[in-house]
């Protein structure tokens, strides 16, 4: 795995983590709004690293001679 693998991978497990934060944040009073928001955006920037990360593998399987 490259070191750029690496590093989508790390920001995608710090994204997931953020959500699980935002939505612990319903009980400590942050609205509903902004952790819906939050949530969806740490979502989504967790599955498109994840998703990188993935295509950059693959490409790098198919490109070895």
């Amino acid at each position: 795995m490259s070191a750029f693998q690496s590093v989508l991978i790390t920001v995608s497990i710090i994204a997931l983590i953020i959500m699980v934060l935002l939505i612990l944040g319903l009980s400590w009073g942050i609205s509903f709004q902004a952790v819906a928001v939050g949530g969806v955006t740490c979502f989504a920037i967790a599955i498109s690293s994840t998703v990188i990360a993935l295509c950059i593998g693959v490409v790098g399987i198919f490109s070895r001679d």
